[in-house]
């Protein structure tokens, strides 16, 4: 290991083991004509895929040049996801992940708001980082051009579009490490047979069923007999007409919001599982009949 053993990091994610700005006065990227990437947010729900992409020449030279002058071998990043959040603009809410492959600094990011995922590539140094964003035709749209501290826990700079009309600073702060996981297979400690995206869209249909109240389908999903607590007191939920019958009782108000607004992307994931929420739910894969596997919710943080 190199120099990250000495990282001090306050990951704001609960894991259960345990800038400067040349920001044009009067922009508002709730405007879909300001940002190619936000626009692009806006009119695609196409998803990211493992692939990355290549890296295409921009109008600006000087990013060009940045990049190639990047020395690589001293980037503190190493074989893993990392995660974070922050904001673009100081207004508009962001998560990003990326992941050293080779010399490069792949992954992806979208706007809290819209959902959408926009691919990202570029490299890393000590201190500096260029990510390059893309949209789904590999069109450039963007440029992250940012600054590292507290080793790669925080990283924060200038957003700038790729035409270099519009910039706006951006910050974001590390929320976890899924570390040693392979590109492409950030849930595979745990699941059997399943891509990543299988995974989140499992995690998106338990969180409609929660919101819309569908319990049937709910009670489906769910891996018996399960822990929760009813008034306080911890219950063992045995099948599916016990957890339908105390199901108000369970997905009280408060807690249905939190999991509502739960991120489905990038999540945590450990031995334990695949965490939702900052574990107010768990997800495992079990396997149910020869080599074949199930998704199913493994705990209730109620």
């Amino acid at each position: 290991m190199k120099k990250t053993l000495r990282i001090s990091i306050k990951i704001t994610v609960i894991i259960m083991l345990i800038g400067c700005s040349s920001t044009k006065k009067g922009d508002n990227m709730e405007n879909p004509t300001v940002s190619a990437s936000l626009s692009s947010n806006q009119q695609s729900q196409s998803q990211s895929k493992d692939t990355a992409p290549k890296i295409k020449a921009t109008n600006s030279n000087t990013n060009s040049n940045l990049l190639e002058s990047i020395d690589t071998t001293k980037s503190h990043f190493e074989k893993g996801y990392y995660d974070y959040n922050g904001t673009i603009n100081n207004s508009n809410s962001i998560r990003m992940s990326i992941y050293p492959l080779g010399k490069d600094m792949v992954g992806t990011y979208y706007y809290e708001k819209y959902g959408n995922e926009i691919k990202l590539k570029g490299k890393a140094g000590e201190k500096n980082i260029i990510l390059y964003e893309y949209d789904e035709t590999g069109k450039n749209t963007g440029i992250f051009k940012g600054t590292m501290s507290d080793i790669v826990g925080k990283i924060e700079g200038t957003w700038i579009s790729a035409d270099n009309k519009i910039s706006y600073p951006f910050v974001l702060k590390l929320e976890s490490i899924i570390g040693s996981a392979e590109y492409g297979k950030r849930y595979a400690q745990v699941v059997n047979n399943k891509s990543d995206q299988d995974v989140e869209n499992f995690v998106s249909k338990i969180q409609n069923y929660i919101a819309n109240d569908n319990k049937a389908k709910l009670a489906e999903e769910i891996k018996y007999p399960i822990n929760v607590k009813i008034n306080g007191k911890a219950i063992k939920i045995q099948n599916k007409d016990e957890l339908i019958k105390n199901y108000d009782k369970i997905f009280y108000a408060d807690y249905k919001q939190k999991i509502s607004k739960a991120p489905t992307k990038y999540l945590f994931v450990n031995y334990q599982g695949i965490m939702v929420g900052s574990g107010l739910i768990w997800i495992n894969d079990f396997i149910s009949t020869g080599s074949n596997s199930k998704l199913m919710v493994s705990a209730i943080n109620n």
